[in-house]
């Protein structure tokens, strides 16, 4: 019984080793994964920052949000933080908007701020992460700015966050 059983399960572990399962995204998953590739070298090139992740909520098949994550090669201040933030968001979202082909794929036409999000992950000119007081995470999602500190004694929590909307940061960025 004890063979057979072994026997059954190896033969499960040959097949299954064989079968190859592929992955084919929609020609709305190919657009948007093109997209952002191209949103993210624009960025990088233009705000000398590293990409480091990209995302895209589509549940059901309309796009809803892109996401470009990116990493900082020196500390930004949060007025730093601020404008990046805004330039990165405005400069994704018009990708999204002035690309025809992904419009039918859009759950919202026109995407708006609210449809974007960017991660900044803030380092030291060595590459490591920032500790309180410094930001080490600023990030735009639903239009709504977030600044948050790490905790020195434990670096898997937060010390401090600070939010504003989109409207108070483009004010702040307008006020000498």
């Amino acid at each position: 019984m004890l063979r057979s059983f072994i026997a059954s399960v190896l033969t499960l572990l040959i097949f299954t080793g064989f079968t190859k399962q592929e992955y084919h995204p929609s020609k709305g998953g190919q657009l948007v994964n093109s997209l952002l590739a191209k949103a993210a070298k624009i960025i990088k090139d233009k705000y000398k920052v590293n990409p480091c992740g990209v995302g895209v909520a589509m549940p059901g098949g309309p796009i809803q949000e892109v996401t470009l994550c990116f990493d900082t090669k020196f500390p930004y201040t949060k007025e730093q933080l601020r404008e990046l933030l805004i330039n990165t968001s405005v400069e994704l979202l018009r990708q999204v908007n002035e690309n025809k082909e992904i419009q039918e794929y859009l759950k919202e036409r026109p995407f708006t701020i609210k449809n974007i999000e960017i991660i900044i992950y803030n380092h030291d000119e060595n590459g490591f992460g920032l500790k309180d007081p410094q930001i080490s995470v600023a990030n735009i999602s639903q239009g709504v700015l977030n600044y948050s500190t790490i905790d020195p004694e434990d670096s898997f929590k937060y010390k401090n966050e600070y939010e504003e909307s989109y409207e108070e940061a483009l004010k702040a960025l307008s006020t000498p």
